[in-house]
């Protein structure tokens, strides 16, 4: 049965400086464990510094997010492990804190996961 599945060790993946995949930069690093352009599908895990802050934005994607460690704060509420967020596509979202840092596990489906928001590489709102 194993053989129809993808698997992925992310303890076994290197964590990779964000440039492309989300266009967030600034600290923030990725695992993409899965991705197919086919379908529009990307899950990653996502790994936010103490102090950052995500600008709102929109994505070409809808995607929904698991918080796996530390805090993020949405529309002035603290979410913590467990917690979970769904965002559809084209629906600006955000601003976002992370104030002791915090990883996610993200699943994006649509074709691009790319954060459009003022200056963005990914491109304007």
């Amino acid at each position: 049965m194993a053989r129809n599945l993808t698997i992925t060790h992310p303890s076994k993946l290197e964590w990779a400086n964000d440039t492309d995949v989300l266009t967030l930069g600034r600290g923030l690093q990725v695992k993409v464990l899965h991705h197919n352009p086919e379908t529009e599908e990307l899950s990653v895990l996502v790994k936010f510094p103490a102090g950052y802050h995500e600008p709102a934005h929109k994505h070409h994607s809808s995607h929904s997010y698991l918080v796996l460690e530390g805090t993020q704060i949405v529309d002035g509420e603290r979410l913590t492990q467990g917690d979970f967020v769904y965002g559809g596509r084209e629906v600006q979202h955000g601003p976002f804190d992370y104030p002791d840092g915090c990883v996610v596990f993200s699943v994006f489906k649509g074709p691009s996961a790319q954060h459009r928001y003022p200056g963005s590489p990914g491109g304007e709102m």
